[in-house]
């Protein structure tokens, strides 16, 4: 006597069309990651400017001396306006020259941000005096290269010292 045994599983047909479905869905889903992971990047970078800048000014407070963070490459000596992708330092600048002299201490520095990253402002160099306020107001843009949708943000430091941040739509 012979017994039939019901085999579970799937056929080809079954396995291709299970593929081809998983496979429009990582088509949909990886523009979308590949957008969120660059709206991380800048969030990053943003959020490490907006910690140096708040960083400075409660130094200058409570050294009692001008404080200043400028863009620095090599975490030495300042930079232009066109290097803060490269890094920023934030260092107690006695002279109130923007530039670091030999009695200066560097407080802290920030390595260069992820290539793709775009600073823009210009300003060289944000200055906190003693009172916490600033000696120039600054507005620093911080997106990504290839920048799309609300992913631009933007610093404004006030003469006051605040710092607001603002999400913004790419031009």
């Amino acid at each position: 006597m012979r017994t039939s045994h019901a085999v579970g599983g799937f056929t080809l047909v079954e396995l291709m069309v299970a593929i081809a479905i998983i496979g429009i869905l990582v088509g949909i889903a990886a523009p979308s990651f590949r957008d969120f992971t660059r709206s991380n990047q800048v969030t990053t970078a943003n959020n490490d400017l907006v910690t140096a800048l708040n960083l400075a000014r409660s130094e200058s407070l409570r050294r009692s001396t001008v404080v200043t963070l400028c863009a620095s490459a090599n975490g030495t000596a300042c930079g232009d306006a066109g290097d803060w992708k490269s890094g920023w330092i934030v260092f107690e600048d006695a002279a109130a020259s923007g530039a670091i002299a030999a009695v200066d201490k560097v407080v802290q520095k920030w390595s260069a941000t992820n290539s793709n990253i775009q600073i823009t402002t210009a300003s060289a160099n944000v200055q906190y005096q003693p009172t916490g306020t600033v000696i120039n107001a600054a507005g620093i843009e911080v997106s990504y290269a290839t920048c799309r949708h609300q992913r631009k943000r933007h610093i404004q430091v006030s003469a006051a010292g605040t710092i607001t941040t603002q999400i913004q739509t790419c031009t």
